[in-house]
């Protein structure tokens, strides 16, 4: 029995933020209006076009099983993500792109697929998201782009701007729900707190004690799910300090957006870079949910001042 079966709930973790936004936020039959799919290899990437802007933002969405879209039933789609609100909020503004994981397909689920979970590693992410968003700028361009990194987008969002080719169009960089912490320093952080759910604290305990600093081997299955995830997928990105992944050296404005209560990625982690690079050009919005805003006031609220902030770093 696979510690997935014994913590079924517990699975929900690494999805939570990815089922962001499934409140009554987008319409159900057509969240994403005139999509474009552009291929570049064996990457892809959705363009919703606005013709008459030549700014452009990009949506890094956070981890998961299911297409960076969302998921859809035969009738309407039953969850969507951050791209679909950038859409509502700045679609008149601005194109919007969001690419893809891999092969995935709008609305589909990955989950039993066994090769998408031996390409579902940080590096390879990377290396996808990258090449899409390159590929995609060398044939258009735009006078400014900002990159949204939700979650597990946050996390590798300044190791994707490094390898950016044509850096001087990024103007700004946002971050939701993840600083400056490694995966792994988050949840030692977690485990040391009192307010945190007791099944999470039991998980977070879990991955603290089998990658505690002076072991040198590790599981690395992608067979398995553990708690939501494979241990290769942790394996790969459980290590990634963004801090030390060229925040020291970014210069551009990024706005860091975290919940107060957040016991996926703990706020500390946003906090550390707010206490440890207090002269960069860095914003700091804290909001009262844990790892998302989870009713409609809290999304719309949430959304209208994230564009905002974009809008003003245009």
């Amino acid at each position: 029995m696979t510690l997935w079966r014994k913590n079924a709930k517990n699975c929900f973790f690494f999805i939570l933020f990815y089922l962001l936004f499934s409140c009554t936020t987008f319409d159900h039959k057509n969240p994403y209006p005139n999509m474009e799919t552009v291929y570049y290899g064996n990457s892809h990437v959705y363009i919703f076009n606005n013709k008459t802007s030549d700014k452009l933002v990009i949506s890094i969405e956070g981890n998961g099983w299911n297409s960076v879209l969302g998921t859809k039933d035969e009738k309407k789609w039953t969850s969507t993500h951050i791209g679909a609100q950038l859409i509502q909020v700045l679609g008149d503004k601005y194109t919007i792109m969001i690419p893809e994981k891999f092969n995935r397909q709008p609305g589909q689920s990955y989950y039993l697929d066994m090769n998408d979970r031996i390409e579902y590693t940080a590096n390879n992410l990377i290396d996808c998201y990258v090449n899409s968003i390159n590929s995609f700028l060398e044939e258009y361009s735009f006078s400014t782009v900002i990159i949204v990194g939700s979650s597990e987008g946050g996390c590798l969002l300044p190791l994707i701007y490094e390898r950016i080719n044509d850096k001087n169009s990024i103007k700004a960089l946002v971050s939701i729900s993840f600083g400056g912490l490694s995966w792994y320093e988050s949840f030692l952080v977690l485990t040391l707190r009192d307010d945190i759910p007791p099944d999470y604290k039991i998980m977070y305990q879990y991955f603290v004690d089998i990658y505690k600093p002076g072991k040198d081997t590790y599981p690395d299955s992608y067979e398995e799910s553990i708690f939501g995830v494979t241990y290769k997928w942790f394996n790969s990105i459980r290590n990634i300090k963004p801090i030390d992944y060229y925040y020291h050296y970014i210069n551009i404005p990024v706005l860091f957006i975290h919940g107060d209560n957040d016991y996926n990625i703990p706020v500390e982690s946003t906090v550390y870079i707010q206490d440890n690079l207090p002269d960069k050009p860095f914003n700091y919005m804290y909001y009262r949910w844990d790892h998302q805003p989870r009713t409609r006031n809290a999304v719309l609220q949430f959304r209208k001042e994230l564009a905002e902030w974009i809008i003003n770093h245009s």
